[in-house]
Parts: C-alpha cells; structure tokens; sequence
C-alpha cells in the first residue's frame, strides 16, 4: 500500500457497477498529477418528521424507478442536529446513488407524517469536501493501492485521506491560452468562421500555431497545414504541458465554445479532461467551461464577480486590467483588417504576436489574481474555477453550508420562486447619514468601526435561529414599532460563525502589522475575510439566501444607527464639532483640541462597546471640502474631497470616479482640488479652470481627452430614449459589430448636427478641431468643479472669466 501526500485541486463522481465513486484530481508534492479515488462516502438527505416512525417504516420500502436510474433507500440513521437553532431530532437518509435523492426526497416531501426535507440539493462532490473537510491546494496524506483504469494520470484507491497541515501548493502549473478566429465586420460566426491560430503560454512554454505558412525567424510559432490539425493540436498541447490550471480571458464565453463548435464540425473530441472526458461547457445562464480534473480560471469571470470593485479602470478588457495590475498593453494591430490580411497571406506575423502577448498577459493575470482566489478558496473550501464564479451571496452561503456540521446545523432550503418574489417586495431601512454642511473645512479627524455590521451580528447574536428566544426577552432592538429581541444565554449558529471570521481577521492583521514586508497571501486572506464577512449583512436581506431573515437586516441597521448616534452625541459633549457621519464613520473637526483629545474620546466610546464592536481611528485630514446639493446649505451625501498628511488625495463621490465624463473633467477635477486642498491656492485652481475653458473654445484640446465612455446596460432595441452612446451602438450594429449589456460605448460630441446623439461620432471619425466646445464647457467641465468653487464662493460665471461675484465673500 502507498503513501502519497497530494494536494487535491478537483473533484468529481461517477457511477461504477451502481456504486457511487468519488475522484479527487491533484498534484503530488513532487509535482505529478493524480487521482485518488473514494468509494466509502454515500449520498443522503435529511427528513424532519412529524412522527418519526411512519417516516422510517414507510420509506425503508422505498424503492423508483426512473428512466436511467432506480432510486432506493439503502440505510436510515436517527439523529439530533440542530434546525434554526432549535435541537431537532431528524432521520438522515441514504441513497444507492446521488441522483437517487432529488427522487426520493419528492417521493416524500409532501407525506403527511414529513415535516420537511432538507439538503438534497448539495452536488454530491461537494458534500463529499464538506464532510470529509477536503480543502483544496492544502496537503493530505493518501495511503491506497493502485488502480489500473483509463485514465490520463496515475489513479489510487484511498483507504483513508488525512490533512497533513496548512501547506499550501506552491506555483500550481498554469497554462494561458487565445484564439483568434476569422471574421469580417466583426460577426462572431463559429459555424462558418474558422479558428486562424492560438497561443499558449505557460512558464517554460510559448508558442503560437497557426495554418498559414510564411516566412519567420520566430521559433514560437509553429504551422500545421489546417484547423483540423490546429484543433487537435490544442489537445496535445493540454497533453504535454499537463498544467493543474488552464486560464483565458472571456474563455467562458467566447474561447472554449468557440473551440466546442469548430471541433464539432471536424469530429473532434476536446477529450483533454484527466479521464479523456471532453470540456463540457453549460449554456444556461453565464457560460461556463468545465475541464475534468483541470481547473479552468476564467480570468475576466473573476474580475467581474468578485475582484473588479478592487480596480480603477472603468472597462476591464484585457488590455485595461493588465494595463493597472501589470503596467503592460496589448500590442496594437488593425483587428478589422486581420481578416483581410489572412485571405491575401500578409502581415500574418504580426497577428502572431498579438495573439502571444494576450496569452502572455492573461498567464501573468492569473499568476498575479491566484493568491486571492486560492486564500478565497481555502477559507469557503471550494474549487477554484467554482470559486470564481460566484457572487460574494453565494460565497456566504457556501462558507456557512461548510461551517454547519462544525454546530450540528442543517441547512434551510433555498426559497421557492413565490417566496423569492415575496422577498423581493420586503424592504428595510438603512444606516444614518448626518448630513454635512457645504464647505472649505481644516484640521478633520475621521474615525469609523471596524467592520461595523458583522460586528454587530456577532456581539448581539442576530440571526433568524435567535430571535424573540423564550428565554430572554429585556434588550430589545432599538427599532421603533417592533418588538424584536435576540437571544443573550446561547450564541447562534451564524453571529458564531461571523464572529470567528472578525477575530480571525484581526489575529492575521496583527501579524502583518508586524512584518517588515507583508506576506502576499496573508493580505489576501485578510482582504478575503473582510470582504466575506462584510457580505453577511447583506446576505441576510437577499431574496435567494438559505438563511435569510429580514427581521436580522432590519436590526443590524438598527444597531447601527444607534451607535453611529452614540458616537455623535459622545463627541458633541467633550466639544467636537461633528461634521459628517454615515453608516459606519463620523468626521469631526479638531477645532482647538489635539489628535491626542481625539484619541482619548475614542478609547473611551470603546469601554462602553459590546463584543467585538471597536471604534478606530482612521485618519488626520488637514483640509477637506464638502459640496452642496441642489438643495442650497445641504451637503451631498457621500461627496467630498479631503486631503491626507502625506499629500494624498481622496475622493468621495465626484465626477472623477463615473465612467461618463471625458479625460479633460476628470484631470481638471483633480488638479482643482489638490491646488485648493494640497496648495491652498484658490486663485491658482480659478485660472486653471479658465485656462482650460479657452482651450476648449481655441480648438486646442487633443481628442483623446474628450472622449466619453458609457455602458450599454441592456439591449439596444430596449431603449426608448436615444441618447448619443445610444445612437452611436445602433450604427455600430448597423456595421456587424456586436453590441451587448455591458459593452463600452466610446464617442465624441462635435460640432456637427443638431440633437447631442446626432452631433456623437466615434473617436477614430473626428478631427481636432470638430468637437463642440460649448457642449464640453456646460456638461463636462464647468459640473465637473462648479460645486466646488461654490463651497468658496464663486459663481458659474466666474469661472468662465465673466464678471465676478463678490469673491472674497467666503474669506
């Protein structure tokens, strides 16, 4: 028998001699890839009864038969777990397969002697990660004999699979890859158009092939003589390299069905799965491709779902996110003509090339993203490539579905459709803004709580299993018109489970405080855990969630409002003039007091805060600017600028973060506010603007600046007002091109045409002195930095240069 210690990256099951078997795909801790196989593990569900006898004697006799399958009931266990917190005694029943149980679990659901039934719809692998605690790229130890079976890799049967620690797998073998394929006015057409060449890059391996021969010195491109040889070439190449993650950007959507397609039309098989299965790609919903035993990491999936709030670029094209996370572009080559180029045999090299550097960024993406998509999956215990394709609720949810058996719990159900779309209509009120007064202000100390909600769940136990217990009852939320308590003797299943996320949080950041350079995956971990547990609140109010509770998310905002009120009516006392508050921070001016006055108020609204609640210090800010509403002597919520110790500026809620406002109100945004707030030089910012408004008017501004970016949010045709991102989609459809929620739509307003959607051109058909001057001063420029100059005093029209208006009236 052998001793391997492997770490396992995959999991799946399949059906032999109708036994269910489990296969675990790995790597070896010398660097070979493995399956391990487990045939001990059974699938169940669980039944609450009403009279547990009936249920146990009528469905031992359980036996459906169904088109592909027969679904029995092959053993019955009396149990106690716990069910909303409550102790229940349940009866977990066991399966002959795992498809037998959605069929047994509606053979019985409506009995008269079943309460309910529960976690029937967990996938039987991972269930199986679950119970047995396989967290994948951390090390077990496997002892089990050899199997001989098909299989691409080595396949043992365990005996038994024990954790052997926290390691983690170092540099798991990544293997980018991109497709280009050919096309004319950008029609996407896989049935008729074929695949031209694909790159693959991996660590020590690069290269390019393609099915047009010409002359070249480059040994990373190689020729086969069709894209039938191109296609099964791909698969050889997966068979050589033998990498544990395939990656690409768009691969979900756009690569692998592309791929799917073209290999249909020659018979080929895409068998590259480590059993010879084939990708299997599911077209409900989000395209997803899925590769037996191999990881596919769809890098842009990625962003979107999870990383993207992390970025600056407005677009997260291959080019725009490699550009912020690596400081390197895509090469720069004439798409629209690649096709042409092909049929005429010219120029085939250079597309090559640009097929190789996306390979190339796309491989150093993933290696750069991996150690916050491994540390996410070390902590909720999933695949990777499931990992990445899940919403932070779905996250939740599969923490919390890990973290059950640990407190005896069992699961809710997901809610049916009716109950969704009850929820849907439920809705609660939200955290307190003390709204600020518009104005210059100097000396700011800005404190906020360490994850205010989560730490509220935990130290008041809030959760639907603790709510209105029979045995407390005396601290109620401070909720006017509901009378709601949570329990204060027995801590919940999820206040727990949150609670020792936040600790956990704390311990990893005390180490990294510690560090001289913090370690890559300890700051992923630390940034993972605060962006799961701050996703808690939320959770608790989404319609689709196992354990939702709407009594949960309307007592967390209510805990909320009423420290956020406590912090203020404390600071007002000892003198602070309170600024702003909102949600979990209050900003105050420092007045005649010292940072030190600031720091003892702090430690002392901590000695009157429960559980894991902490109020912290934040930042010193020597300037700092809030501009009004339309609403004359209100402030905008969320909408200010202030300027830190070191020079650094920060930025709440202007125009310089929205997508739809050119490069030239964006620069002058920022520049006005660092003269005024870094520099203190009003005078300075006023001619500045100026400056920039008779650019405009002289035709001197390049093009590049006044470009304009919008997102096409849903399909052209429903649109009933036709703005100019609008009209400039429709002709851009009108020209084959593909236009679909989401796409960025880049135009110009020149000074051709009557309505804005017929003045908007495409940046690529606009000279430098056609653009429309007085549509970029009144809507671009002057709303960019008007409410700031008003917070000091000066009019729209002095900033145009025009007569001014009692300026030193703020001074």
């Amino acid at each position: 028998m052998a001793k391997i210690r492997f770490f396992p990256l995959d999991a799946t099951y399949k059906i032999v001699e109708e036994k269910p078997i489990i296969y675990l795909y790995g790597r070896t801790s010398d660097g070979k890839q493995i399956c391990i196989t487990d045939d001990s593990f059974r699938p169940y569900f669980y039944i609450i009864p009403k009279d547990l006898e009936k249920v146990q004697e009528k469905i031992t006799k359980l036996e459906i038969e169904r088109e592909r399958i027969t679904a029995s009931v092959t053993d019955i266990e009396v149990i106690k777990k716990k069910y909303n917190g409550k102790e229940t005694k349940l009866l977990k029943v066991y399966t002959n397969v795992p498809g037998a149980v959605p069929v047994i679990k509606d053979a019985v659901k409506n009995w008269e002697f079943v309460k309910s039934v529960h976690e029937y719809d967990i996938l039987f692998a991972r269930r199986y990660m679950i119970d047995k605690g396989i967290i994948p790229f951390t090390s077990y130890e496997v002892e089990g004999d050899f199997v001989n079976i098909k299989s691409r890799v080595p396949v043992f049967k365990a005996e038994k699979i024990e954790q052997t620690g926290e390691d983690v797998l170092q540099e798991p073998k990544v293997l980018a890859f991109d497709i280009e394929t050919y096309f004319k006015q950008d029609q996407i057409l896989p049935d008729k158009n074929p695949i031209i060449m694909f790159a693959f890059y991996a660590k020590d391996y690069r290269k390019v092939f393609t099915w047009k021969r010409f002359k070249t010195d480059d040994e990373t491109i190689e020729f086969v003589e069709s894209e039938l040889e191109l296609i099964e070439k791909f698969n050889e190449v997966i068979d050589h390299v033998k990498p544990e993650i395939i990656t690409g950007y768009f691969s979900d959507g756009f690569d692998f069905p592309y791929l799917e397609s073209r290999a249909s039309k020659y018979k080929i098989k895409l068998d590259i799965g480590l059993d010879h299965s084939d990708v299997k790609i599911n077209r409900k919903g989000d395209f997803n491709a899925k590769i037996t035993g191999i990881n596919h990491v769809d890098v842009l999936r990625y962003i979107q779902r999870l990383f993207g709030r992390s970025l600056d670029t407005e677009s997260y094209s291959l080019n725009s996110v490699a550009e912020e996370l690596l400081g390197e572009k895509k090469l720069e080559v004439d798409l629209d003509q690649m096709s042409d180029d092909w049929d005429k045999g010219i120029n085939i090299e250079k597309y090559c090339k640009y097929n190789l550097q996306d390979s190339k960024l796309t491989y150093q993406l993933c290696n750069k993203l991996l150690p916050n998509m491994i540390e996410l999956v070390k902590i909720v215990g999933l695949p990777i490539d499931d990992i990445i394709r899940m919403g932070f609720s779905q996250l939740v949810e599969w923490y919390l579905l890990r973290q059950a058996p640990r407190f005896n719990e069992i699961a809710p159900n997901k809610p049916l459709p009716e109950e969704i779309g009850r929820r849907r209509e439920e809705t609660y009120r939200g955290a307190f803004v003390f709204e600020p007064k518009p104005g210059f202000y100097k000396n700011i100390v800005v404190f906020d709580f360490r994850s205010l909600y989560p730490s509220i769940i935990s130290s008041h136990n809030i959760s639907g299993g603790t709510l209105n217990c029979d045995c407390c009852g005396k601290d109620k939320v401070p909720l006017e018109g509901k009378d709601m308590w949570f329990c204060k003797k027995e801590k919940g299943f999820l206040p727990s489970v949150i609670g020792n996320l936040i600790e956990h949080r704390v311990r990893i950041k005390e180490i990294i405080r510690k560090q001289e350079e913090p370690d890559k995956l300890l700051s992923a971990r630390e940034n993972n855990i605060k962006l799961l547990a701050n996703s808690f609140y939320g959770y608790f109010g989404f319609f689709a969630a196992r354990w939702y509770s709407l009594e949960s998310a309307q007592s967390t905002t209510a805990y909320g409002r009423y420290y956020i009120h406590k912090v203020i009516d404390k600071a007002e006392k000892e003198g602070f003039t309170v600024l702003y508050s909102d949600t979990d921070s209050v900003f105050m001016l420092l007045d005649n007091k010292t940072k030190q006055d600031a720091n003892k108020y702090m430690e002392s609204i901590n000695l009157e805060l429960p559980g894991l609640m902490e109020l912290e210090y934040e930042g010193h800010y020597p300037a700092g600017i809030f501009v009004p509403t339309k609403e004359k002597g209100i402030g905008a919520k969320k909408k200010y600028a202030l300027i830190n110790d070191k020079g650094v500026l920060k930025v709440k809620g202007f125009e310089t973060v929205r997508r739809n406002w050119s490069k030239i109100s964006k620069e002058l945004q920022e520049q006005v506010l660092n003269l005024i707030l870094k520099d203190d030089d009003v005078e300075k910012a006023l001619e500045l603007t100026k400056k920039t408004i008779k650019d405009l008017v002289d035709k001197k501004v390049p093009i590049d600046k006044l470009i304009i970016k919008t997102q096409i949010t849903k399909e052209i045709n429903a649109y009933e007002n036709i703005g100019p991102h609008v009209a400039i989609a429709k002709r851009m459809e009108s020209q084959g091109k593909t236009i679909v929620p989401g796409t960025i739509i880049k135009y110009v307003v020149t000074d051709r045409g009557d309505k804005i959607r017929d003045k908007a051109k495409l940046p690529e058909e606009v000279k430098n002195n056609e653009y429309d001057s007085d549509y970029y001063i009144n809507n671009q420029v002057i709303p960019a930095i008007e409410k700031i100059f008003e917070v000091l005093g000066y009019s729209k029209d002095d900033l145009k240069g025009k007569e001014q208006s009692n300026l030193g009236k703020f001074f």
